[in-house]
């Protein structure tokens, strides 16, 4: 089962567990020229409107308001669920690994607004709108499936037995697309989310487009008659959707450069420099505290601990790094620490030039430095953040947990 798969059995579990799909949480548009959006708090698993206001309550000092904040989609949030704790027990370590499989899933929100989605309503036609420029050119895009929430009134004309047929079209040519026969009869009953897989479509429009708006025309049909429906009937309608309902384009790619956190943000040297002037007066109060001890006490039982796995708690909003990571804001990362001398132990795993630099390093300590301690196995860790587009994303980043160290 690959990511995409997966993905899809995020979506069904969601729908399970909330019954009508996903629920409606209490909107934080972002100001349409914000580039960065301030988020707090912490994800606990527990189901999104309690995260929701969990996560977003205010933070001490924090400078954040309600207009800076990005609203994570219930989907989004199963994503990242279903994948941390796959980690957690050792599960998915391995399948990110694998050439053809995705560690990107990108959610992009529908933008089609104004009085040309009215006119298009009024014509039993509705344009969806989708800012993609922050997908990567050089990505390799695995899967793209357009989700849109439908709800019918009940009081509709068509019949559960007329089969309807919805369309796609593009909004450049209006060449169809794409089309599907909606399930009327499980529709009337409860809300769910239609997904449409456009991945075909997507690349092609990627290929031959130099734009970076992905745009969709979709109308529905009867089958027996080629007569246009309403939308409205079928629950496809826009107008006064909340933030939650409103449809998504989920983009899954995998990108073959390995991406450091920095690249993720535009911002990421003011980031570094903001940290590192935190850093700086911290670092000068450990120097005076410990320069007495560090120099009367250089061969102490600190010293002479043999390399092993040292603790090591990451937390993002120390780091500043909560304003565009939404889960987790904590994670143990471990580190190395400790010392290779001679002879070293088999568990250390040390390279065959760690073995000669420790040996040379026994016989002449002034000459020669001992072989360092550093990680030998890392894991992943899945973050869920903010990109530069006010886009939620899933990404799996490598080597970010320390499994094991070694000599080298």
């Amino acid at each position: 089962m690959d990511l995409h798969h997966l993905a899809l059995l995020c979506g069904a579990l969601v729908l399970l567990r909330h019954g009508v799909g996903v629920q409606t949480l209490s909107i934080f548009p972002p100001p349409p020229a914000q580039k960065s959006s301030k988020v707090a708090g912490i994800f606990d698993g527990h189901d999104a409107s309690k995260y929701f206001k969990e996560f977003y309550a205010p933070q001490g000092n924090s400078h954040s308001k309600a207009t800076d904040l990005v609203e994570p989609h219930d989907f989004m949030l199963s994503i990242y669920k279903t994948f941390s704790t796959a980690e957690k027990l050792g599960l998915n370590a391995s399948f990110f690994r694998a050439s053809k499989a995705a560690n990107t899933i990108a959610s992009f929100v529908d933008m089609g607004q104004g009085m040309a989605t009215l006119l298009r309503t009024f014509f039993h036609q509705q344009r969806y709108v989708f800012d993609v420029s922050t997908v990567p050119d050089k990505a390799e895009v695995l899967g793209a499936e357009l989700r849109i929430f439908t709800k019918t009134s009940g009081n509709s004309w068509i019949s559960e037995s007329d089969p309807v047929e919805v369309q796609l079209y593009s909004c450049h040519d209006q060449q169809l697309l794409f089309s599907k026969t909606l399930d009327l009869q499980d529709s009337r009953h409860r809300p769910k989310w239609e997904v449409l897989d456009v991945w075909k479509v997507f690349l092609e429009w990627r290929s031959s487009s130099p734009g970076k708006v992905f745009c969709l025309e979709l109308k529905a049909i009867l089958d027996n008659s080629e007569k246009e429906v309403d939308l409205n009937n079928l629950g496809l309608h826009r107008l006064g959707k909340p933030q939650q309902k409103k449809a998504i384009l989920v983009v899954f790619t995998r990108s073959k450069k390995r991406q450091t956190l920095f690249s993720e943000r535009k911002q990421g040297r003011a980031l570094i420099r903001k940290a590192k002037d935190r850093n700086a007066k911290l670092s000068r109060k450990r120097r005076t505290a410990n320069s007495k001890t560090r120099h009367g006490k250089r061969h102490g039982k600190k010293s002479k601990s043999r390399c092993s796995k040292k603790p090591l708690h990451v937390n993002f909003r120390d780091l500043g790094w909560d304003d565009w990571i939404i889960a987790p804001l904590d994670y143990e990362a471990y580190h190395c620490e400790g010392v290779c001398d001679f002879p070293l132990r088999s568990h250390l795993e040390p390279t065959n030039h760690a073995i000669i630099q420790t040996l040379m390093n026994s016989m002449n300590p002034n000459n020669m430095p001992p072989s360092c301690c550093a990680p030998y196995r890392l894991s992943p860790i899945s973050i869920l953040y903010i990109d530069s587009g006010n886009n939620v994303v899933y990404k799996q980043y490598e080597d970010m947990v320390v499994e094991s160290c070694g000599c080298r």
